[in-house]
């Protein structure tokens, strides 16, 4: 089988998945390409620029690069492509060939249903209608809002897959044996935007603050919020309780997250997927997520592996975070079951194990089992 893996960049987010594949099919059959490059804001965040993998090509910046991918793209019995290349995919299903569109969700707030007032997006609206009424034409949303928003566009009843990032599994995990140190670790990292709400968290650990809670927060990451957030931070919390710091290189995140016994995401529903929770979740650090983010709603099942709070509301958190820095227990078990959900149903060896079948029953026409949950389980719309 031949696999091409299509994406916007080549990142740590996209290519643990990459290296599973290419293991499957072998180096000779399996092409990853890269529209483009990570922007100035991820790489000054720790996102690297280059990869060593020979398999990695970047079409946009030489001709030979573009030959290659074009010969792949129609050579390829499976294309899974993470760009809205319409054109190309709707000759793909032209010529019977099995094509996966992968995205995160198209109808992002503030704006909305309201892009399809654009001209340009409703002609690409249309023409993604055309498409997705082909049989060789397969969805994969990052995350349950990814899934609903392309329900509104193109219902595909049978062909709409569950699906994600996925991280690398590291040989890393939070030590869960109990401790005597009553002072709580919690953590974020990410660039420090708006919509990231990082003033939420701060807010509810005032509230904590005030009760007597011990903790220690740290903030890792830069952005046009860091100077506010700071401020924000000096004033309610003092320095005392939190920690502010640069970025990191995304290779040392893991080993930050495990020493660290709370991660919080509480970002609102502009962010598709965060692949932070998979990271912390990965480690086993008790993890609290909004609950209008897109992995934290794909996989963290509340109370059980995780905490998901109402986005936007400070008390909603203040209560999550209440009820793991007042039982360790409690949080002991969010951790294990979190490191057991990546190890066991999220992990980038199993998406390509599954990913890798259910190809293969769509080449042959023959029957995939379809899994009960995780990735590649059926949306049902």
């Amino acid at each position: 089988m031949k696999i091409l893996q299509v994406s916007n960049i080549a990142s740590h987010h996209q290519l643990p998945l990459a290296k599973e594949l290419c293991k499957l099919v072998g180096e000779n059959n399996f092409l990853f390409a890269a529209m483009g490059r990570p922007d100035q804001d991820r790489l000054k965040n720790g996102w690297k620029g280059e990869y060593p993998e020979h398999w990695i090509i970047y079409p946009n910046e030489s001709s030979a690069a573009q030959k290659k991918f074009n010969q792949f793209w129609d050579e390829a019995d499976i294309v899974l492509c993470g760009e809205r290349l319409i054109g190309k995919m709707q000759e793909r299903v032209n010529n019977n060939k099995v094509c996966f569109y992968m995205s995160e969700r198209w109808f992002k707030p503030p704006i909305g249903k309201l892009r399809l007032l654009h001209p340009r997006y409703f002609k690409m609206f249309l023409s993604f209608r055309k498409l997705s009424k082909s049989k060789y034409f397969h969805y994969l949303p990052t995350g349950p809002f990814a899934a609903k928003d392309m329900a509104l566009v193109a219902p595909m009843k049978g062909r709409v897959w569950q699906w994600g990032y996925f991280t690398e599994m590291p040989n890393l995990r939070h030590n869960l044996v109990g401790t005597t140190d009553d002072i709580v670790s919690i953590l974020w990292v990410g660039r420090m935007l708006k919509w990231k709400r990082i003033d939420l968290l701060i807010r509810a650990l005032y509230r904590l603050k005030s009760e007597g809670k011990l903790f220690r927060l740290t903030l890792v990451g830069e952005g046009p919020e860091r100077e506010r957030l700071q401020s924000l931070a000096d004033k309610l919390l003092g320095r005392e309780y939190y920690t502010i710091q640069k970025f990191i290189p995304s290779e040392e995140v893991p080993a930050l997250m495990r020493k660290h016994d709370i991660y919080v995401l509480p970002s609102n529903a502009y962010e598709g997927w965060g692949a932070v929770v998979n990271e912390a979740m990965s480690v086993g650090c008790a993890v609290i997520s909004s609950d209008k983010v897109g992995s934290g709603a794909a996989l963290i099942e509340h109370g059980v592996n995780g905490l998901l709070f109402k986005s936007g509301s400070v008390n909603s958190l203040y209560n999550c975070l209440s009820d793991l820095m007042y039982d360790k227990n409690y949080s002991n078990s969010l951790s294990s079951n979190a490191h057991s959900t990546m190890k066991h149903i999220w992990g980038a060896d199993i998406a390509s194990k599954r990913f890798y079948e259910l190809s293969k029953s769509l080449i042959n026409s023959s029957i995939f089992y379809l899994e009960s949950s995780g990735p590649l389980s059926l949306v049902i719309s």
